[in-house]
């Protein structure tokens, strides 16, 4: 208080919550009497000791916390911010000052999606400060073996990896979901995290991502933990390197079998000229004490960026992101069904009656390749039939979207000598029927005289079955 009295263009919020204080949140929103307990308490500290506003920290509703949530949070949370709007305009009739309201938001879009309704959220608040960190840590479950710094600003990481694991994705996902981009803070990481006991490289040509060896039987422990900035910087600079996909620093200590990621001057200057470009609200920092005394990281943080800053916010001021045209989801994934995941195309079986397609924002993943698996690199975006809905979200409603007639053809999770076959010499359909070509397929909509599906240009006879 003493210092926001000193810098009066400075906003103070009371902030409420937290990773290991959230326990309570679906219970004290569940009803209008609980909210409005709540409420109370929370309007009488600000006006009691002069805040500004309040953060409400709420890790996570419906899923993804350390206890898990109920269904029924996302709504109550949405009920929570209108209420608290509208007793705090009660106490700005009073005060004759304004209030500000913000939330902390996942990263995860496997947390966002279910749990954070941002359209309605945003009526209410004034900005969100998206925690867009520990994407890679030493966890306790399976994803803990991965190594990788605890926020990597672009997706770089090796095949069949996912490609959302990272800052670029999730200030998509939020754009896209809010079609605005004003309101959203960066969260940055003063701090870096280290796993022991690492072995070799995913990919012999990247360093970064490695894998570590779990302490426990189940594979699902894993020795590491967090370092602050200021011990970091005192201990183990000089072995950093830097990855120019990922836009991220790391260190690889190998005769100790140790991997930190962090973050330094260089990969925050870096999500300094991605806010700028994007026309984002601005950063939020995860904590400032853990920067040195000379306050290296906070120094390279100048989101204003002077002359050169207002140059890009202006040049930037077009919505910069490509966003699904569809809010359903219209992908296989490992969730959905192992055996299906990734499959894609006009061969591939149908989602909820649509052709499958690619997540468009998962760069990962967001090719159909020639052979009706989704993907990344020139060999699932770049060939003749490819389709890079990465690229261009609006392929995803060219049509057919659905098959144009009854599916009387194998589909690709058909065992061999079924999949891709056609005609009497194939073993039949459920139904005794003789298994066709899908007319939808350009790519294999004619059955060649050995029962195959391929297209002419192939030197595939236009013959019936």
């Amino acid at each position: 208080m003493q210092v926001a009295s000193r810098h009066p263009h400075l906003k103070l919020f009371y902030a409420v919550g937290g990773w290991e204080n959230s326990q309570y949140f679906s219970i004290l929103t569940a009803d209008h009497a609980r909210r409005s307990v709540l409420i109370s308490n929370l309007v009488g500290v600000i006006e009691e000791y002069g805040f500004d506003g309040i953060d409400i920290d709420w890790e996570y509703p419906v899923t993804g916390g350390a206890v898990e949530g109920t269904q029924a949070d996302r709504r109550n949370y949405v009920s929570l911010m209108r209420e608290l709007r509208s007793e705090l305009n009660e106490l700005s009739d009073k005060t004759s000052k304004s209030y500000l309201i913000s939330f902390a938001g996942a990263a995860g879009h496997w947390v966002l999606k279910p749990g954070y309704d941002l359209v309605q959220l945003m009526k209410y608040c004034d900005f969100v400060n998206v925690m867009s960190y520990d994407y890679f840590g030493a966890w306790a479950s399976k994803w803990g073996a991965y190594t990788g710094p605890p926020a990597p600003l672009h997706f770089a990481m090796p095949k069949k990896f996912s490609g959302r694991m990272n800052v670029h994705a999730t200030m998509k996902d939020y754009s896209c979901q809010m079609r605005s981009t004003e309101k959203i803070n960066m969260g940055v990481p003063f701090y870096g995290r280290y796993w022991r006991n690492v072995g070799e490289p995913v990919d012999s040509s990247d360093d970064m991502w490695r894998t570590a060896k779990p302490t426990n039987s189940e594979g699902t422990k894993f020795d590491g933990g967090d370092i602050q900035w200021r011990q970091l910087n005192d201990t183990w600079k000089s072995r950093a390197k830097f990855h120019q996909g990922a836009k991220a620093p790391y260190i690889w200590l190998s005769e100790q079998k140790t991997f930190v990621g962090f973050e330094n001057r260089e990969s925050l200057q870096s999500k300094v000229r991605y806010i700028n470009e994007h026309n984002l609200g601005g950063v939020m920092i995860w904590a400032i004490d853990f920067d040195d005394d000379q306050g290296s990281l906070m120094d390279s943080l100048d989101v204003c960026g002077g002359d050169k800053g207002k140059e890009q916010s202006s040049a930037s001021s077009k919505f910069p992101y490509k966003c699904s045209p569809i809010d359903e989801k219209r992908w296989w994934t490992y969730d959905d069904n192992p055996e299906l995941a990734g499959m894609c195309g006009k061969s591939a079986p149908l989602i909820d009656g649509f052709y499958p397609v690619c997540d468009p924002d998962d760069p990962g993943h967001a090719c159909c390749g020639k052979f009706g698996y989704c993907g990344s690199g020139a060999e699932f975006c770049a060939c003749p039939e490819c389709i890079d809905y990465g690229a261009d979200p609006s392929l995803i409603l060219k049509e057919p979207v659905k098959p144009t007639q009854k599916v009387t053809w194998y589909t690709q999770e058909a065992e061999d000598g079924r999949r891709g076959r056609c005609g009497r010499e194939v073993p039949p359909l459920e139904d005794g029927t003789a298994p066709t070509c899908n007319p939808d397929d350009q790519n294999a909509h004619c059955c060649s005289n050995g029962g195959y599906c391929g297209n002419s240009k192939r030197g595939f006879p236009q013959a019936s079955a």
